[in-house]
């Protein structure tokens, strides 16, 4: 008997992104991206010095994935397109083979009855584009347009689902704040200018997408990661709102509201740090039709606290569940623990209960917009026992996250698909292959992919359309 019944048409989907399955790092005319580059430049960086190079090889075996998407029921199917292998350079240098990879498996995807869901940017900048101030460079952003022009021109046929750029909150705190992540910088005031300029990147791509014409629709897939009081406290209480103003309302608001939320907006006009944006992209803002839908990656909840004496950054990449992540910003906020959380081995707290008020928030905000949860899922350190990994704690966060999901769609929220991270055990990052995330577990020696017991349930789950 089916208890979560969920909406005919729902997608039951996973993601991956370009830079951490494909591999084939030079093949047939791509550029390096600044994933590339940061791999070989700081290999200290990265757990136990590994790199995207190779990947989970799906440049070479993408068929025999799209085969195994199809046999475990996936309907959807949520992956980006390396910018640096359509564009070299970025800018104008455009490359054949590259973007025949892309048709060949949008074809066999649409082949097998699968959707596609794609993302433009998921964070491999070209490392011309770098070289020449990255996205702090209005450059950048045009040169953004014209790639994600051209990707509409060659795949709108078939591709009905476009997301622009994946989490640029997380990609901008990482790589010029907490500087773990390319361009590995601590500088506010561009850290401010980036999220924004990513912000207009998204407008204009939208903007363009929308005066082509074509079939589809175009969101954004923003991580979303709410910020509650670590207590009751009055500073507490403003600690964690403006927290929450500078991680989620900074991206969410402005495309849903118009306006850039007021607490993050007077703290950084305090410190002189507010963002240049012209008139006309302030204009795309304001008239909206910026999101037909939205994607939304969820992990975990944050609880801030005023007491933070020092600026401290550390993120767990060992999966020892005694390393705790640090974000501290003397004067302003710190992140604390909950003292009754159940927490990962990488330190994240497991909480499905936020997903239902986050989705409640975004109603809220967009009353019937569509919502995709673009990411979603746990990682864990596993090894393959007799052919596959016995997973039931993935399976019970899988399930758990669902239900809040069920829960939302049951109070009017419009949430049409779910794409839990990841399909494969892939690159995940500086925390290198060690957290495998998968349905499928990767063998790193011979690249085989095998089932585990998550893959099995999940495909239960889609054929049901519910569990």
């Amino acid at each position: 008997m089916i208890k979560f019944l969920f909406p005919d048409n729902f997608i039951w989907g996973s993601a991956t992104s370009a830079l951490q399955i494909e591999g084939a790092s030079d093949a047939d005319g791509r550029g390096p991206s600044v994933w590339d580059s940061f791999c070989r430049e700081h290999p200290e960086k990265i757990y136990q010095q590994a790199t995207p190079e190779i990947a989970c090889d799906h440049y070479r075996k993408y068929a025999e994935d799209v085969a195994l998407i199809k046999q475990f029921g996936h309907n959807g199917y949520r992956m980006s397109i390396s910018w640096p292998r359509i564009f070299p350079s970025g800018q104008k240098d455009f490359n054949n083979a590259g973007a025949d990879f892309y048709s060949r498996l949008f074809d066999f995807l649409l082949q097998n009855g699968i959707e596609p869901n794609v993302t433009l940017y998921h964070w491999d900048l070209p490392q011309y584009l770098a070289d020449n101030g990255g996205w702090e460079n209005p450059a950048t952003i045009d040169a953004f347009v014209n790639y994600s022009q051209k990707c509409f021109e060659l795949y709108a046929d078939r591709v009905k689902l476009w997301s622009t750029i994946n989490e640029p909150a997380w990609t901008t705190l990482n790589g010029y704040v907490t500087a773990l992540h390319p361009p590995c910088r601590t500088d506010y005031k561009a850290a401010v200018q980036v999220a924004t300029n990513f912000l207009v990147a998204h407008a204009r791509a939208a903007n363009c997408f929308h005066s082509m014409n074509k079939p589809g629709k175009i969101g954004i897939a923003l991580n979303m990661s709410p910020v509650y009081p670590a207590t009751s406290t009055p500073e507490d209480i403003a600690a964690a709102e403006l927290a929450d103003s500078i991680f989620n309302a900074w991206f969410s608001e402005i495309l849903l509201k118009g306006k850039f939320p007021q607490k993050a907006s007077e703290l950084y006009h305090k410190a002189g740090i507010f963002p240049n944006i012209s008139d006309s992209d302030m204009n795309l803002f304001e008239n909206g039709n910026l999101l037909d839908f939205i994607g939304v990656n969820y992990y975990y909840p944050h609880y801030a606290t005023s007491e933070a004496a020092e600026t401290s950054f550390h993120l767990n990449t060992s999966g020892n569940r005694n390393e705790s992540c640090m974000f501290s910003i003397e004067g302003l906020f710190r992140f604390v623990k909950n003292p009754t959380g159940i927490y990962t081995d990488w330190a994240w707290e497991i909480k499905p209960e936020v997903l239902y008020d986050l989705l409640t928030k975004i109603h809220s905000l967009a009353p019937g917009l569509p919502v995709y949860i673009t990411e979603n899922g746990i990682g864990k350190n596993e090894t393959l026992t007799d052919g596959t990994v016995q997973d039931d704690d993935r399976i019970e966060f899988v399930q758990s996250h669902l239900e809040a999901i069920h829960k939302a769609i049951s109070a009017g929220i419009n949430v049409r698909g779910y794409y839990m991270w990841s399909l494969l055990d892939n690159f995940s990052w500086i925390n290198g292959f060690k957290k495998r995330y998968g349905f499928f577990f990767v063998d790193r020696d011979t690249m085989m992919r095998f089932p585990k017991k998550s893959a099995h349930w999940y495909r239960n789950v889609a054929q049901n359309n519910g569990f």
